[in-house]
């Protein structure tokens, strides 16, 4: 049985918390937060992140969850899988038993696919990516590192979406259209053409604010 940590405790940590309490194969060792300082779904609470160097001396080999939410663009869970990494930690990529994955997917490092969740085959899924309750990425898709896909969301084939990006929830990009990095896709918008500067974009057509 493989040691984990979750790193965050707010409300994504709980979510990502009760996905590895469905997988076989891990012991949840705590999480770690600079706040929240209360135990979450009877997990323990360890500290802030500078209790991971004593989860590693206590636990090695040991793994991670990034447990830090993502609602607007930020490298944030890039950087922070980076460093726990560069620790010693190995990130897996979480997959929920309720999603469906098909053949000839790959999904990166420290990414996390929660219930309902649908890749289909040929897709390519980034390192520290979220794939939210029951969003869609259809066949031979591309998502950069950094991506998450809001609950709801759907990609059809041969969508691009660039590091960094969100796509909201109930947003759909049409098959073929590329999204590029740091762009935010409101929730419902529909992408008809490529998007191909960062920004904020909204409605039907999907249109850049501002």
């Amino acid at each position: 049985m493989k040691n984990i940590v979750v790193v965050g405790g707010g409300g994504h940590a709980r979510v990502v918390i009760s996905l590895i309490k469905k997988l076989t194969g891990y012991k949840l060792i705590g999480f770690t937060d600079p706040e929240q300082n209360a135990d979450l779904l009877a997990v323990p609470y360890l500290g802030d992140d500078g209790a991971l160097e004593a989860v590693l001396r206590e636990h090695a080999p040991c793994s991670a969850a990034l447990g830090i939410g993502n609602t607007s663009i930020s490298d944030r869970r890039v950087k922070k899988a980076a460093q726990l990494v560069e620790m010693g930690f190995d990130l897996p990529a979480l997959i929920s038993p309720a999603a469906v994955i098909n053949e000839d997917v790959s999904i990166g490092d420290g990414t996390v696919v929660f219930d309902a969740a649908v890749v289909v085959t040929g897709a390519r899924i980034g390192i520290a990516c979220i794939l939210n309750t029951g969003c869609c990425v259809d066949h031979d898709c591309r998502v950069g590192d950094g991506v998450h896909l809001a609950p709801g969301s759907v990609l059809s084939g041969g969508v691009e979406v660039g590091r960094l990006a969100m796509i909201g929830a109930g947003a759909v990009v049409i098959h073929s259209r590329k999204v590029s990095e740091c762009c935010l896709v409101g929730a419902g918008a529909t992408v008809t053409t490529d998007l191909t500067e960062a920004g904020v974009y909204v409605g039907t057509p999907a249109r850049r604010l501002g």
